[in-house]
C-alpha cells in the first residue's frame, strides 16, 4: 500500500480543503503543535497532510478514502484514548490508525491497540524512526515500542526474532541501540553513555553487523 495524500491547510476556511484519494490526516486540538505535525509529516513522505482539530471535523470527511489518521492523545488518559478510539472506529471508512502519545506507557499502548490502532508513538521517539515506522503500518505491519513490548503479548502480536548466540548484543551495545532508538547523534551519545567517539562508532558498527542493518534507522527498526 502506497500512501497518496492529503494537505496541511489554513483552517479559516474549511470549503477550500483540497480532498485526495488514499490520504493522510492529522487530529489535533492545538493549532501550532497541529501545523508542525501536519508539515513534517508531509515534507518527510512527500504527501498532502490534512489536519483536523476535532474527530467530529474529521468525521466529516473521513470516507475520502483516508490511508491512514495519525491520532494525537498527548492530552488523554486510558479512558480519553480509549473514548476517541472507540469513536474514530465506528467510522465505515475503517482507516488506519496510529495513536500518537506524549510517554512510552505501556497501559495506553494496549489501550491504543486493543482499541484498533495498528501502532503506538510516543514523541520521545526520533522523528526519523517515527517516519518509517508509519511507513511500516501503511504496508500493514503493527508497531509498539521496545519499552512496550509486552503489549505485543497481550494482543497476540508474533514475537520478535530472537539474535543467534554470537550475536548477541553487550550492555553497552544495548544502550547504544536505544540512544539510535531516540534519534540521538553520536556526538549525544558520547556525553550521555560517558564514552569516548571512537568507542561509539565501534558500538554502531557493531551493532549495524551483528543485526544485518544498513542504517542507522534500520537498527531501530529492527531492535
Amino acid at each position: 500500500m502506497t500512501i497518496t495524500g492529503v494537505i496541511a491547510e489554513q483552517r479559516a476556511n474549511p470549503e477550500d480543503r483540497e480532498r485526495a484519494d488514499g490520504s493522510v490526516a492529522i487530529v489535533e486540538s492545538r493549532p501550532f503543535l497541529r501545523e508542525c505535525i501536519g508539515r513534517s509529516v508531509q515534507s518527510a513522505l512527500s504527501v498532502r497532510v490534512a489536519t483536523y482539530s476535532t474527530l467530529s471535523e474529521l468525521g466529516a470527511e473521513l470516507n475520502a478514502s483516508r490511508d491512514l489518521v495519525v491520532l494525537s492523545l498527548l492530552e488523554c488518559g486510558s479512558d480519553g484514548c480509549a473514548n476517541a478510539l472507540k469513536d474514530l472506529s465506528e467510522f465505515a471508512s475503517g482507516p488506519t490508525v496510529i495513536a500518537l502519545a506524549s510517554t512510552n506507557d505501556p497501559g495506553l499502548a494496549h489501550t491504543a491497540i486493543r482499541c484498533g490502532a495498528k501502532g503506538f508513538i510516543p514523541i520521545t521517539m526520533g522523528f526519523e524512526i517515527a517516519i518509517e515506522v508509519m511507513r511500516f503500518i501503511l504496508a500493514g505491519g503493527i508497531y509498539v515500542p521496545p519499552d512496550c513490548v509486552l503489549v505485543a503479548d497481550q494482543v497476540g502480536l508474533p514475537p520478535p526474532t530472537s539474535l543467534s548466540r554470537q550475536n548477541t548484543l553487550t550492555s553497552r551495545e544495548v544502550a547504544v541501540v536505544r540512544a539510535i532508538q531516540g534519534g540521538k547523534s553520536n556526538k549525544v551519545i558520547v556525553h550521555e553513555l560517558n564514552m569516548c567517539l571512537s568507542t561509539v562508532k565501534v558500538h554502531v558498527r557493531n551493532v549495524m553487523r551483528k543485526m544485518n542493518a544498513k542504517n542507522r534507522t534500520d537498527v531501530a527498526m529492527k531492535a
